[in-house]
């Protein structure tokens, strides 16, 4: 196969036409593996190399890095900013491997995350603000899941017993101030009706399953299993010997006898994505002076202080 290539002669007014063998006019060879357009694009019919989607360059030997939403770029618009970006503006893209190497503090294959300091010393959980407001939503939606650095902002969420931002810190023991009187325990009331199945319970963002013929001590037992749920003693305001009753609805009371202080709701549901769990009844919860079965839950008073 022969190409033909006429160029103008600068000093008259003659053309030429110079043939030669397409074999000397190959695409580019890649500068570190030798192959045409480095083996990641194909070669035009001009001899020029057309690169696949994660290769450029005129031999296709530099490969793109990731692209996360900018930490920092200029908006292009009304409500129209923190586009994809190279490495999320936070690093710097090495081409020849497509990595990037982030800035101190950043993390991610597009340094697309914050870092969480000192990997939160081993005391707690790294989490995003998405799974950190969620903790605070059990059975509706996150708070905070649709905003552009849902995922991109970390910080430590700490065991029992840690703080600090990087939960490097023992929390000293808390208690009750005993020169004080006349406060109360919190005191929390779930009422289940049912004939079969499970409900959930959730507390803080941590639950487990509960089925509807636990007895009394068993229910004990759950609660414990659930991280960070905090001691309390556990009775049943009827007769019923089960969490949940086929007769009439049960009252389960849960009093916190050492965690002071008004606490985060108890949340119970019957149902879990749109899947019914349990059957023949419903489950319900009451916190700071709701009523359920007749009786009435109470917000916890006593100091809760170091």
């Amino acid at each position: 196969m022969w190409n033909a290539v006429c160029l103008r002669v600068i000093s008259g007014y003659s053309a030429s036409l110079f043939l030669f063998h397409a074999a000397d006019a190959a695409c580019a060879r890649g500068v570190y593996n030798n192959k045409i357009c480095s083996g990641h694009g194909s070669c035009n019919p001009r001899n020029l190399c057309e690169c696949d989607a994660r290769h450029f360059g005129f031999d296709c030997s530099q490969k793109r890095c990731p692209l996360g939403p900018a930490w920092v770029a200029p908006a292009r618009a009304t409500d129209d900013a923190h586009y994809p970006v190279e490495c999320s503006n936070k690093g710097v893209c090495d081409y020849e491997e497509g990595a990037c190497t982030c800035d101190e503090g950043f993390v991610g294959s597009a340094c697309q995350r914050l870092e969480c300091p000192h990997a939160c010393d081993g005391a707690g959980q790294c989490l995003s603000l998405k799974e950190l407001s969620a903790t605070y939503a059990v059975g509706s939606e996150p708070l905070y899941d649709s905003v552009w650095d849902a995922e991109m902002i970390y910080g430590c969420k700490c065991r029992k017993g840690y703080h600090a931002y990087d939960c490097s810190l023992r929390s000293c023991p808390r208690g009750d101030d005993p020169l004080t009187t006349g406060q109360k325990n919190e005191v929390q009331i779930v009422q289940c009706t049912a004939t079969g199945g499970s409900f959930f319970l959730f507390f803080s963002g941590q639950g487990a399953q509960v089925p509807f013929d636990t007895t009394l001590s068993q229910f004990q037992s759950i609660l414990a299993t659930i991280p960070n749920f905090p001691r309390v003693k556990v009775s049943f305001g009827g007769t019923a010997k089960t969490v949940c009753s086929s007769a009439t609805a049960n009252a389960i009371l849960i009093e916190f006898i050492y965690d002071f202080g008004p606490q985060p709701p108890i949340k119970v549901m019957g149902s879990l994505k749109g899947v019914a769990y349990l059957t023949g009844g419903s489950v319900f919860a009451a916190s700071a002076g709701g009523i359920l079965a007749g009786r009435t839950s109470v917000q916890g008073t006593k100091e809760w202080e170091f």
